[in-house]
């Protein structure tokens, strides 16, 4: 009995922080809006405490979901207001804006820097750009919990790292490796193949 309800805590727990993250809230938002402090939130989501039932029940209200879901395994979809929704696009495009920013600045300096005849190329910088707008993007869908978003942007992780290591070996060590793209087939399918395993069994 003493195990059924510290498994029923923990399970609490984990989705009150679940749920916070899919909303695209941080603690201290959350704590802000039902009038709690940081500190509190952190401590449910740590299992530490629990808020009373009335306070569930608005949570509950607010993610659009009920006090039961809490309690399950499964997850249900977080029904995201439109400005929220406008915020999670602000903050994707400006961590990849600042991204950019970075990689065009390398690529001056590199130009600046670099002889006309050295083996690496300035404007592969551009190259690993697409790498890294692909990563950024699979670490805010990571944060607001978007799995088939998620899988976009590991298949961009996938074919601008296959592609960046392909010009990389072609351009800097003259070795073109068209099996790299063969590789990143697989890699693909499986990747695909995860998604809908795991869509089909949340259904």
């Amino acid at each position: 009995m003493e195990n059924d309800i510290n498994n029923q805590q923990e399970l609490l727990a984990k989705n009150l922080a679940y749920y916070r993250k899919a909303s695209g809230l941080t603690q201290l938002e959350l704590a802000e809006k039902f009038n709690y402090s940081d500190k509190s939130v952190s401590k449910w989501e740590r299992g530490e405490g629990f808020p009373d039932i009335f306070v569930l029940k608005s949570l509950a209200d607010f993610y659009g979901i009920s006090v039961d879901d809490f309690y399950q395994s499964e997850h249900k979809a977080v029904k995201v207001s439109q400005s929220r929704k406008r915020k999670q696009t602000y903050l994707k495009l400006l961590s990849i804006g600042i991204a950019w920013l970075v990689v065009v600045l390398t690529f001056f300096f590199l130009n600046t820097l670099l002889a006309k005849d050295a083996a690496f190329k300035p404007w592969l910088t551009f190259i690993y750009g697409i790498l890294i707008t692909a990563i950024i993007w699979l670490v805010w869908e990571f944060i607001y919990h978007n799995r088939f978003l998620r899988m976009l942007a590991t298949s961009g992780i996938i074919w601008s790292a296959a592609l960046s290591l392909f010009l990389t070996f072609a351009v800097v060590i003259n070795t073109p490796l068209p099996l790299i793209f063969i590789v990143a087939i697989p890699l693909q399918i499986l990747e695909i193949t995860w998604y809908l395993f795991r869509r089909n069994r949340k259904k």
